[in-house]
């Protein structure tokens, strides 16, 4: 469904818009209140509350996100997070529990207990890099080893003294992992897929079978090239810039050229995995083998992803965006721009975008053209970015329970308070483009810090709006230690 409107929206509306749906996750979070996962569940929403109160300085946000951080704590007792994924298990409530440590530091405690158990569990995973051995959920943001080594770097960055010995022992491993990922032996790459580690579902006898439809469309296996599932997030984990020094040990130096190595290669792989033919950079969903070289074959038939964070140009240039600075090499935020800027000139059937949330939405362009503005001083970046923000706007509407619905691909509404397909995603976008420390969020969707001002290429100070200045604050910082007592393992 295509948005009613597509008018300019000023910052005062925008502040209207994201309080009326931070009011209204106060008053009922419906279904996600039950749920311990970042993407859908309980920390998602407090993740969003905590901003809302920093921009508002509002204290009823922080206090309800709170009781969300508790419902967590209550609902991984229950049913305990096995997994350690960022969007789906235990990396995401580390990640949460950071953002309020960052103001209340009696979370500390917990946040140290919970990066060792999110360690641990990572230390416990046989991580393969052999090609044909790797699955996407291995390696990928959503669930794997990206997700994985963002919130305990991002801990650890918190907890200082604090993190503990397989903290750091974890993080180095899980950077040594995603760098070998990024080597190319000439064959098949070894972030391959091949169907025997298919995502599963559990068959007639209760054990894991493929999806159906991998096996059938994918018979020889395949390359995703989305950020959520393929190696874009693999590119942006490199990227951090802490990450040379994961482990802590006389090995940081031998650790960032093996890294700045691994981002090279693989920015450059990207750029060679791009559709040929069009007049604007554009990346399919999937790749499959070639039948002869096991490598991605570009030569096939391919169609354009959707433009948005979860696949296509937007999220593969988020990650190329950040390549440049770590590796040295301005191509890939040269590439980063072109597809960006491409993306205007997509057409509208090819773009598919139809719903004002983060992970196949609005909401999350919002954060990346914001980003990529913020970055570069690009003037043609913010321009599009606040026509995506007056866009996603548009959607608003009062009869929705959050305020902003989800779309289906059938155009069908469905109604969610979480973070990547709900309303929680769409305060966050719309709190990012008003403050400059509420945009700091966006390092959950690039596994990136928010970059610090600079200098532009084309002179202006990045980050600076060359027609309008930069954004007013909307609220100031709260003074850290002043946010109302409460931890996580309080019930």
């Amino acid at each position: 469904m295509e948005s009613r409107s597509a008018g300019g929206v000023t910052d005062d509306e925008v502040l209207r818009l994201a309080r009326e749906v931070a009011d209204r996750l106060v008053e009922s979070a419906g279904d996600a209140a039950g749920k311990a996962d970042l993407a859908d569940g309980a920390p998602g929403i407090a993740l969003a509350l905590r901003y809302a109160a920093e921009v508002f300085d509002d204290d009823r946000y922080f206090t309800t996100g709170q009781r969300h951080l508790r419902r967590t704590a209550e609902a991984s007792a229950t049913a305990p997070l096995h997994a350690p994924g960022l969007y789906l298990g235990t990396a995401g409530v580390v990640w949460a529990v950071t953002e309020y440590a960052r103001l209340e530091p009696r979370y500390l405690p917990t946040l140290a207990t919970m990066t060792d158990r999110l360690a641990r569990q990572t230390l416990a995973i046989t991580l393969h890099t052999a090609a044909g051995s790797v699955a996407s959920h291995d390696y990928d943001v959503i669930g794997g080893a990206a997700g994985w080594l963002s919130a305990l770097l991002k801990a650890a960055d918190v907890l200082g003294g604090r993190a503990t010995d397989a903290t750091r022992e974890a993080t180095g491993r899980l950077a040594d992992y995603l760098v070998e990922l990024t080597h190319d032996d000439g064959g098949t790459l070894r972030w391959f897929c091949a169907p025997s580690h298919f995502p599963s579902i559990p068959g007639p006898d209760g054990q894991p079978t493929p999806l159906p439809g991998y096996v059938k469309n994918f018979p020889d296996g395949v390359y995703n090239l989305g950020f959520a599932h393929g190696p874009p997030g693999i590119l942006a984990a490199l990227c951090r810039p802490d990450i040379a020094g994961a482990a802590g040990t006389a090995d940081s130096g031998a650790r960032a050229r093996r890294v700045r190595q691994g981002v090279r290669a693989l920015a450059r792989t990207l750029a060679q995995l791009r559709i040929d033919g069009l007049d604007y950079p554009a990346w399919a969903n999937l790749l499959l083998p070639h039948p002869d070289s096991g490598r991605p074959d570009t030569g096939a038939s391919q169609v354009p992803a959707r433009s948005a964070w979860c696949y296509g140009p937007p999220g593969v240039a988020a990650s190329l965006l950040s390549a440049s600075p770590a590796c040295g090499d301005p191509e890939p935020g040269d590439l980063a721009v072109a597809t960006l800027l491409g993306v205007e000139r997509t057409p509208a059937e090819q773009q598919r975008v139809n719903s004002p949330t983060v992970c196949h939405g609005l909401a999350g362009l919002v954060a990346i053209y914001g980003r990529a503005a913020a970055q570069t001083g690009v003037p043609d970046l913010w321009r599009m970015r606040d026509a995506f923000l007056s866009r996603m706007c548009s959607y608003a509407d009062q009869s929705h329970p959050y305020l902003f619905p989800d779309y289906d691909p059938w155009g069908e509404q469905e109604h969610s308070a979480g973070l990547l397909n709900g309303a929680a995603g769409v305060l966050l976008a719309l709190l990012g483009t008003v403050s400059e420390a509420a945009a700091g969020w966006d390092e959950l969707l690039f596994l990136t810090p928010r970059p610090p001002r600079g200098d532009a290429p084309d002179g202006t100070e990045a980050g600076t709006r060359p027609e309008a200045g930069t954004r007013p604050e909307a609220g100031t910082r709260p003074e850290t230690g002043t946010r109302p007592e409460g931890s996580m393992g309080e019930t």
